[in-house]
Formats: structure tokens, sequence, C-alpha cells
């Protein structure tokens, strides 16, 4: 387990969630899968595929961001084809209490979404302990650290598929363009002798 990694959360519940959801995106996927690690460790694949696309998604700060925009957020939402909105989730957490009925986060960080999606108790989320736990903790790490390299290995694997791909298709256009240029090269051979045997036959 890192050194740097937090185990406690400070002030009120919505104090400590705001804290949490100043978190660098794995921080907050690591401390979401500690705190509902029984009903969803199976889910370290699809929230690690999340962290990366958030970190895709936050230009300025990449991985060491903490929220999208909304506009980016959308991207990232319609990415996975979730079919919740921004505004939609943000109305269930209110209803929640997790957030304000008069707040407006300028950001939708990822523990919002992961509130949202997976329907959990925000209060148990930000009073679970987590240093209590750190072999749970090192766990979620090393699982999350092992996706990124698996999700790496399939994205390079896409990308060089998607290369052949596109040489293939290079080869056929290149292909097809050599076959229209000789029976456009035959067609006018045809043509010129065509044109020559009625040259041909109107001397006679």
């Amino acid at each position: 387990m890192s050194a740097q990694f937090p185990t406690t959360l400070n002030g009120t519940d919505n104090e400590k969630l705001t804290e949490l959801c100043g978190f660098p995106y794995h921080q907050q996927a690591v401390w979401f899968l500690n705190a509902f690690w029984n009903e969803h460790e199976g889910e370290a694949e699809k929230l690690w595929a999340f962290v990366d696309k958030c970190s895709e998604f936050d230009y300025e700060k990449h991985e060491e961001g903490c929220g999208l925009d909304e506009m980016n957020a959308h991207r990232f939402l319609e990415a996975f084809d979730e079919t919740m909105t921004v505004r939609e989730m943000r109305a269930n957490l209110r209803e929640s209490g997790a957030i304000g009925e008069k707040e407006r986060p300028k950001v939708v960080p990822l523990i919002h979404v992961l509130l949202f999606k997976y329907n959990v108790d925000w209060k148990r989320l930000v009073n679970s302990s987590q240093g209590d736990n750190a072999e749970k903790i090192a766990q979620a790490q090393d699982r999350l650290a092992q996706v990124k390299e698996a999700f790496k290995q399939s994205e390079e694997a896409a990308q060089q598929a998607k290369k052949a791909l596109a040489e293939a298709k290079q080869r056929e256009a290149e292909a097809k363009a050599a076959a229209e240029e000789a029976k456009r090269k035959e067609e006018a051979a045809h043509a010129a002798a065509e044109e020559a045997r009625q040259r041909e036959a109107a001397a006679v």
C-alpha cells in the first residue's frame, strides 16, 4: 500500500464526501472497492476502465485529476453506454443527501458516478474503515494495477489490429485502382484498334 494513500476522511459526512471527491481517480476507485469489497470485488476491471477513461478525458490533469466537466462527463458516460445523464445522477445524489439541494458542482467526480451506478450508501462509503484494512487496500490496488496492464495490452492489440486492417484496406484500394487502370488501358487499346480498323475499311 502506498504510504500516501489516505485512510481517513475528516469533518461531517458531507465534508468527508467532498474530500473524497478531491482524490485522484484511482484513489476514488480504490476507496470505493475497499468500502464495498464484498459486494463489488468483481467490478475491479470495470472500475479501472472508468479510471482510465476519466484520465483520458481529463485534458488538463489526466490521471491526477479528480473530476470531469459536464461535457466530458457525458462523453465518459456514452463511452460505457450508460443511460444516466449528469442531471439525473445529481438529482439522485441530492435526494440521498450526498450533495446539497442548491449545490452545483463544477465537475463530476468518479465517486459520484459510482454512487449512482451501484446505488450504494454514500454515508457507509465515507465512513468505511480504510486504515484497518491495509491488506484489502493493497489487494484492491494490486488488482487495479493488474487490470490496468491487461487493459493497456488489450488497447495495444486493438491498435495493432486497427493498423493491420487499415493497411489491408489500403492494399485493396491500390489493387482495385491498378485493376481499374488496367481495364481503362485495355478499353483504350480496343478503341484505338477499332478506330484503326474503321480507317482501314474506309481507305479500301
